[in-house]
């Protein structure tokens, strides 16, 4: 039997406020689960103008006034958390030995209301973490809930603290990890993020990783026991797709994601200069920013292939479809990439795609072509006969649309929907 109790499940990115993967993965489980169980959805910001039927969304930004009203500053003379001002607009500040009693004590502090902006993280984000919990359990006081869902390490302290209020059960959905963003070469033993996460997936009663190989990075890198990970494949929905015929017969190689270690672009110039060494009729579209972005740009500078290279920045859904309209070959060349939604969205587009065996989508892609992320030969051959070999591109996306057929949204709320029935007990 399927559980049918009420849910009560803390995000942070939802439409319309999107700046990668996580708000766009939350969207359509959500959408899909709401079908069949009650949710009460809690986000730092939202917009009234995106109200959806069958589920009850709090706006914290909404409550901000009144709650530094009735929360007054717990300290005034506390030492300030540095943060390097190069992560403004970096969704996920890493590297950096965040101290996290001061980013508590600071909360309610600040005059500027944190969740009032465009940019969801930052450099202040654990002061908004911990405003998030604060809120987020004052909020949940309000509702009637059987389970806790909450997606993500920011999420982690309000979850935590809730359960310990509540006795409910917590259900932990880890879209990403840490060990994916910087690597696991680094030292975690000062890094907030790290600990957030590890502290989660301890105090959650099931853990609902991405993807297989999310599962076994949180085995490996964070000591989780392998009986309480419960994989559940993100999906996609079913979308109105078209084609926008390039003049001439130049082809379109197109990289889509933040421009950071984790997304691997070096490893995309690297096999693209392999690549121009014999196909030259090809221009590679660099979609996204990120740290590592200007490094990108001088790379391709120094190799003269400026002419070969368009960095387009961030865009917004309506230029990524038409964008992949245009694209003759996706490319994730990913280090670490636990799912990797962007690459169902380009096979969506009956476009042929090439990922890095080190990510969670080559799981449920099978017909696509994989190679270690660091292995450019092969992708630089894989490349050219995708882009030469006209048979071939067609045997990949008929496979592949074969493979989409069984990656709906639905199938990923009744996966989760046997989770809310083993934590129930």
């Amino acid at each position: 039997m399927r559980y049918h109790g009420k849910i009560l499940m803390l995000g942070w990115e939802y439409p319309p406020h999107l700046t990668g993967g996580l708000g766009t993965a939350c969207h359509g489980l959500v959408n899909a689960l709401k079908a069949y169980v009650p949710i009460t959805l809690v986000l730092p910001t939202f917009s009234e103008q995106f109200v959806e039927e069958r589920l009850k969304i709090v706006g914290l930004s909404a409550q901000e006034a009144g709650y530094l009203e009735r929360n007054k500053p717990v300290h005034t003379d506390v030492k300030t958390v540095v943060v390097d001002a190069e992560l403004d607009f970096d969704p996920y500040p890493v590297g950096i030995a965040f101290e996290v009693q001061v980013a508590e004590q600071r909360v309610g502090a600040a005059a500027k209301p944190l969740f009032n902006t465009k940019e969801p993280y930052g450099p202040r984000i654990l002061e908004k973490v911990y405003r998030f919990r604060d809120m987020a359990v004052e909020a949940a006081q309000q509702e009637d809930f059987d389970i806790i869902h909450a997606h993500d390490w920011i999420t982690v302290p309000a979850a935590i603290r809730l359960k310990e209020l509540t006795g409910k059960p917590l259900v932990l959905h880890v879209h990403s990890l840490e060990t994916d963003r910087i690597g696991e070469q680094h030292d975690f033993s000062q890094n907030a993020v790290y600990e957030l996460e590890r502290k989660g997936m301890e105090a959650a009663d099931l853990v609902i990783p991405v993807s297989e190989y999310t599962k076994k990075c949180a085995i490996k890198n964070y000591g989780i026991d392998a009986g309480k990970l419960m994989p559940v494949y993100n999906a996609i929905n079913p979308a109105e797709t078209f084609r926008i015929e390039k003049p001439g017969d130049e082809k379109l190689v197109v990289f889509l994601g933040r421009i950071t270690y984790q997304k691997g672009p070096e490893f995309m110039i690297e096999s693209a200069t392999k690549l121009l060494t014999k196909y030259k009729k090809v221009k590679f579209a660099v979609a996204g920013t990120g740290d590592k972005l200007d490094l990108l740009k001088a790379m391709v500078a120094q190799r003269g292939l400026k002419d070969r290279f368009v960095f387009t920045g961030f865009l917004p859904t309506p230029a990524v479809r038409q964008l992949l309209a245009q694209a003759d070959v996706y490319f994730m060349p990913s280090v670490s990439e636990p799912f990797g939604l962007s690459a169902l969205e380009a096979a969506q587009f009956e476009v042929p795609v090439i990922v890095s065996t080190q990510s969670g989508v080559s799981e449920v892609l099978p017909n696509t072509l994989q190679a270690d992320f660091w292995d450019t030969d092969r992708f630089a051959n894989f490349l050219f006969a995708l882009l030469n070999y006209e048979g071939l591109r067609r045997d990949l996306v008929a496979n592949t649309n074969k493979d989409l057929r069984h990656l709906t949204w639905d199938d990923s709320a009744r996966d989760v929907l046997e989770v809310y029935s083993m934590v129930a007990g």
